[in-house]
């Protein structure tokens, strides 16, 4: 009998970040995956289902640096280093790339799994369930409003807890900024994750001493520090920028104006705001950008945005797309009961 086997009670039962849901669990989550399915199928998304793993260059083309470590790797019997899946909506637009040449519904939606390595000793969760949806050949302001209106219609079906709050933003404005100054590449990287950290401190250290510092520190906590448009409109003070600079603005500007304008026409169920150093993680983002929040939870429980050249990636061909993903695991805790079976 081998003596350096652990006792029975000594053993895990399922490694940390990973999740076993019993029968009853098992039936809620499946009727909250028809409910959502069932409107993403009413809007006229056909469903692709997604490879368990894919090359891990596939995702370390669109993950920034940082992000990349939290890749599971292993090599396959041809010695092709391949991972799991750590961005859905890469995978779905990559895999609709390969059917350019012909006539598939260009919308469509999925149920899968992202898997993140966490830091040593982290007991966070490693297996995340999504529900997305892509529109490809779409994006603008008003992909970006039926976007969100669609999202309010699958919130109006699920007796949420706490409130839901939307935070909407476009990296073009910061984008507009950088490249007036005329950053590096890692630059531009550094820069956009101590915004998204709201961190001012440190981007004034770090920046302070370029050329036109002033005026380029004053646009960047412009963008940290006001959350509705006329208090941004006047911190940017855009009559003191170039004329350039000015025209790139207020594109962003008017068009998130519209989408306030139109949310604000009737009563919704998801609660819009602004924040423009929301900089998602990923650096395909290419226009309007958004995370949805529950009171009390710091997660993000919905994420989504525009990449207008994630497709071209793949195909070599340009295709403007959107689209969403809703993290399964935070709606589920978040719901006051289990929905009922429509079936029953």
């Amino acid at each position: 009998m081998n003596q350096n086997l652990p006792e029975p009670s000594q053993k895990k039962w399922i490694p940390d970040g990973f999740h076993f849901l019993g029968p009853e669990d098992s039936k809620d989550r499946r009727i909250l995956l028809e409910t959502v399915s069932g409107v993403l199928k009413k809007k006229g998304y056909s469903e692709v289902f997604l490879p368990a793993f894919d090359y891990s260059s596939t995702f370390l083309q669109t993950v920034s640096a940082p992000d990349s470590s939290s890749l599971f790797r292993i090599r396959d019997l041809s010695g092709n280093e391949i991972s799991p899946s750590i961005d859905l909506t890469v995978q779905a637009v990559k895999g609709m790339a390969g059917f350019s040449h012909q006539k598939e519904n260009q919308k469509i939606f999925y149920v899968g799994r992202v898997f993140r390595e966490s830091a040593k000793g982290s007991v966070s969760r490693k297996e995340v369930l999504q529900i997305g949806a892509e529109s490809l050949g779409a994006s603008g302001k008003e992909n970006t409003f039926k976007i969100l209106e669609e999202l309010d219609e699958i919130v109006s079906l699920l007796p949420l807890e706490d409130p839901l709050t939307l935070v909407l933003g476009n990296v073009n404005l910061f984008h507009s900024i950088v490249r007036e100054l005329e950053l590096n590449p890692n630059e531009i990287e550094i820069l956009s994750a101590l915004l998204y950290q709201k961190n001012g401190n440190e981007i004034e250290r770090i920046f302070g001493e370029k050329k036109n510092s002033a005026v380029f520190i004053r646009l960047l906590n412009a963008l940290v520090l006001n959350f509705d448009l006329d208090s941004l409109k006047k911190s940017l003070n855009l009559n003191s920028l170039s004329s350039e600079l000015q025209k790139s603005l207020n594109v962003v500007l008017e068009e998130t104006s519209w989408i306030l304008k139109a949310w604000e026409s009737k009563k919704r169920r998801i609660d819009l705001c602004i924040d423009f150093s929301l900089l998602r993680d990923l650096n395909y983002y290419t226009g309007f950008v958004f995370q949805g929040y529950l009171q009390g939870s710091p997660d993000p429980v919905l994420t989504g945005g525009a990449y207008d050249h994630l497709y071209e990636m793949f195909s070599g061909v340009q295709r403007n797309a959107s689209g969403y993903a809703i993290v399964v695991n935070t709606l589920e805790a978040s719901l006051k009961t289990p929905l009922p079976d429509s079936k029953s």
